[in-house]
């Protein structure tokens, strides 16, 4: 879903405005990843609350 979004963002706006919104997600993936860890998750399970916490909205539009 993120990278149909960003096509979408590409196509009507370019590709600048799709670099923008590509470093958000990265950002906020990040940062998601660093509160994790700050509070104790660690490893795969890390990772997948971070997925899930950026990405998971895909699973509302398209359930």
């Amino acid at each position: 879903m993120t990278a149909i979004a960003l096509g979408v963002v590409a196509h009507f706006s370019g590709v600048r405005w799709a670099l923008i919104v590509a470093g958000c997600c990265t950002a906020w993936f990040l940062l998601a990843l660093a509160v994790i860890h700050v509070r104790g998750g660690r490893g795969g399970q890390a990772l997948r609350r971070v997925y899930v916490v950026t990405f998971g909205w895909g699973d509302y539009v398209n359930p």
